[in-house]
Formats: structure tokens, C-alpha cells, sequence
């Protein structure tokens, strides 16, 4: 996930799509995905320890709200006598996103995804079982893991006790009723479901305005949204350094290692140690996608000047060893040796000679990845020449520079979604 303006307000609302960090196979058929070198699960392994439950587009507190009133909703017997058939519950969860999506829309309260079409449509704004865009589907992608993850759903169906014992006292029978009436229709025809003929006035919307009240789950979400005492409290660290209006404001890198806490002091170490490796394998990517036709040596004449340092990235990546044992983590450790020149063969090696070696061990490495995938690499090597059999989509001299400077991080280990949901259920925070 790219940086986020570190500027942007807390409570902000995404107007487009989230970005995708990983592509889902069977979902996306284009020739490469988005993680070609299979970054995610190492960066995102090392970010878990310090940001346990939110994914990365969860921006909105007011969408963990959203998933957990409709599943516990659906566990109401008005509503669960609509669910008899295991093809309606996915309808079900998409009517009741665009329903509340529309509501909080039009009640000027911070909603999570659909703007284009909630602004388009206005008070004709329609959902259906089979709604593909993403104010119908977005809570259900992105932020159910994040429930999940949190405790706030179990994988039986039922959700949290604190939870639900909360919504059965604020949510009162006569809205449940009406909503029943309103789902019912839409969920056993093809007819579709328009929130504004049951919302205007009705018991349902004055739950609705209960539920998205600042007070309401108040406690589930600030005791366990975002973990042990010490990861809620660097999510208040990170909120704090993102705030700063100091001249020259603080990059991603820096605020991170700002950061300061004696229990997760190696976890944000781990994230400093990894980040600049993982930048490197990208850039040099990128940068032999970008040399087709050429041969290996001269592609590492290119970044000779550059060794040293991305070097040194390369080996305090190795600092790692023994910090993540997953398959992906060692073949990426093989490739920091390579770098570093402190594998067998790279010892005593040129710096041409380890670049060379770097190079050659990461496209097959990609090529691994991609056959993982059942996709076709991006980029091969035929003797000692580079081949792109997919064109590259960046600069190769963004790339380069990026190898000089080491930044900006392309992630930010869930961080930048952590600070944001803690200055809105930490309305007081400083």
C-alpha cells in the first residue's frame, strides 16, 4: 500500500476503490497481478505484530459497525426466517451495505465506499441481490477480515457477547420489524431494494442513527479494535507523528522509526530491516522489465554505483533469519545473501558479478511466484539477455532514483489504517 498524504484527516472517506495490494486469481485474470514478487506475506507478517486486526482499505470505523449490525441482524428471527436458502444470505449482505451506505451517505456521516454511485443516483439510489459495485460489496471484501481478526465475529456466526448484548438493547423490535418488510421482496424476487422509501422517518432510521452514534460499540472498539495495550498505544504514537505540521513534514520511514515502545521495539525493527530489501527487489524488478534486450552485465553497470548501499539493505535483511520461517521468507533471505555477498558463491565476487548473480536468482525466484499463480512471468532471462514478454508499465529512472534514496515505502504496515480508525473511536485523543 502506497503512503498516505500524512496530512489527511483521521476521519476521511475514500472516494474510489481501495488499492488492491494483492490480486485475487479468480477474480482478476490479467497477465501479471499486483504482487509479482510476492511481497505481501513477509511485509504484511511483520506488520501484524504491530497492527494485529485492520486491513489495509478499513479506513472507516463506521464500516466494522456496519458488519457487525448485519450480522447480527441476520441472527434475528424476522431476518433469519428470510435466510432460508444459503444463496440469500450473500444477497442479504448486499442489500443491507447499500441500505446503510445510503443512510449514512445521506445523513452527511462518514460512509466507506459507493460515492459515485450515491451521489449519481441521490434519493433514487437502488440495490439489488445481484449488485456488483462496490457500495454493495465493499464491507463484505474488506472489512469482515478485519471483524474477524478483531473477535467481533466467529467463524460459527455468532458475534461478539458485549456486541450483541448492546444492539439487542439499542436496536428495538418495531426496526427490526420494518426491516424484515423491507428485505423481503428483494431478497425471494428480482425486485430491487430502494433505501429512501424506508428511511424517512421510521423506526429503522432512528436505529440506524443509535447504531452510528459516536457512543454505540464504543467499548468493544476501543478495548480490542487494535490489540494489546501496546499496539493501541502506537497507534496513538503514529497518529501523533502524522499530525505534526513541523516544516518539512515527517515520511513514512521516519515516523516509523520515531516510534518508540520497549514491547514492540523489535517488531518495529523487523519493519525498519524490511522494508528497504523489499524496495530494492521491486526496483530491480522493475528495472529489468523495463532492459529488454539486454544483457545482465550491463543492466548491473548501470547500478554499480548503487551497490554499496542497496548492499547494506541486503544485509541488515538478514537481520530477519529466525524472525519469520515461512518458505517465502527464506527464498527472499537467499536472494539478501546473493546481494550481500555472504553467500558461498558470492563470496570474493565483483560487484558486477553479485548484481549479476542478484538478478538472475530474483527472476527465477519471480518466475516461482508466478507459476504459483498458474501465470506467465513478466520477465525472463535467455542466456545472458533480458526478455519482457509483458511490456513495463514504470520509468526505469523512478526506479533508479528510488534505489539511491531508499524511499518512499511502498507500505506502510497497516499503520496508516491503524492511526486513522483510533483518532475516530479516540474522539479525545491528543
Amino acid at each position: 500500500m502506497s503512503e498516505l498524504d500524512p496530512g489527511a484527516t483521521a476521519t476521511m472517506v475514500p472516494s474510489g476503490l481501495p488499492y488492491f495490494t494483492d490480486a485475487d486469481p479468480s477474480l482478476s485474470r490479467s497477465a501479471g497481478g499486483r504482487d509479482p514478487l510476492g511481497l505481501l506475506p513477509v511485509w504484511s507478517a511483520f506488520g501484524r505484530r504491530l497492527v494485529p486486526n485492520l486491513a489495509s482499505p478499513v479506513f472507516q470505523v463506521n464500516g466494522i459497525k456496519a458488519v457487525v449490525l448485519i450480522e447480527w441482524l441476520a441472527l434475528q428471527k424476522p431476518i433469519q426466517s428470510l435466510l432460508d436458502r444459503d444463496e440469500r444470505v450473500r444477497g442479504y449482505f448486499r442489500l443491507m451495505e447499500g441500505l446503510i451506505e445510503y443512510w449514512l451517505f445521506r445523513n452527511n456521516r462518514p460512509h466507506c465506499f459507493g460515492t459515485n454511485s450515491l451521489t449519481a443516483a441521490k434519493g433514487g439510489f437502488t440495490v439489488d441481490t445481484r449488485t456488483t459495485k462496490t457500495v454493495a460489496n465493499g464491507l463484505f471484501q474488506y472489512y469482515r477480515g478485519s471483524c474477524r481478526r478483531a473477535g467481533f465475529l466467529a467463524d460459527d456466526g455468532t458475534i461478539h457477547l458485549g456486541a450483541a448484548r448492546e444492539l439487542a438493547r439499542i436496536w428495538p423490535q418495531k426496526a427490526i420489524n420494518e426491516l424484515a418488510g423491507a428485505l423481503g421482496d428483494p431478497l425471494k424476487t428480482t425486485v430491487a431494494l430502494v433505501p429512501a422509501v424506508h428511511l424517512e422517518g421510521t423506526a429503522l432510521s432512528r436505529a440506524l442513527d443509535t447504531v452510528f452514534s459516536d457512543e454505540a460499540l464504543s467499548t468493544m472498539l476501543r478495548e480490542e479494535l487494535f490489540g494489546q495495550t501496546a499496539q493501541r498505544q502506537l497507534a496513538l504514537d503514529f497518529l501523533q507523528l502524522r499530525r505534526l505540521t513541523t516544516p518539512g513534514k515527517l515520511r513514512l520511514d521516519e515516523r516509523i522509526a520515531r516510534l518508540a515502545s520497549s514491547e514492540l521495539r523489535h517488531a518495529i525493527d523487523c519493519v525498519q530491516w524490511c522494508e528497504p530489501f523489499l524496495l530494492v527487489m521491486q526496483d530491480v524488478f522493475d528495472l529489468l522489465r523495463a532492459s529488454p534486450g539486454k544483457r545482465l552485465d550491463q543492466v548491473a553497470a548501470e547500478l554499480k554505483h548503487l551497490h554499496a548501499r542497496i548492499a547494506s539493505r541486503a544485509t541488515n535483511f538478514l537481520r530477519l533469519r529466525g524472525d519469520l520461517d515461512s518458505r517465502r521468507m527464506k527464498q527472499m533471505l537467499v536472494l539478501a545473501e546473493t546481494l550481500a555477498g555472504t553467500s558461498v558463491p558470492a563470496t570474493g565476487a565483483t560487484d558486477n558479478a553479485r548484481l549479476v548473480a542478484f538478478m538472475r536468482e530474483m527472476v527465477l525466484y519471480h518466475a516461482r511466484c508466478m507459476t504459483e499463480r498458474a501465470r506467465d512471468p513478466l520477465v525472463l532471462i535467455e542466456g545472458e539477455v533480458v526478455v519482457a514478454p509483458v511490456a513495463a508499465d514504470r520509468d526505469p529512472a523512478d526506479a533508479k532514483a528510488r534505489l539511491q534514496a531508499g524511499y518512499p515505502w511502498m507500505n506502510d504496515y497497516y499503520l496508516n489504517t491503524a492511526s486513522s480508525l483510533y483518532g475516530q473511536v479516540f474522539k479525545d485523543a491528543q
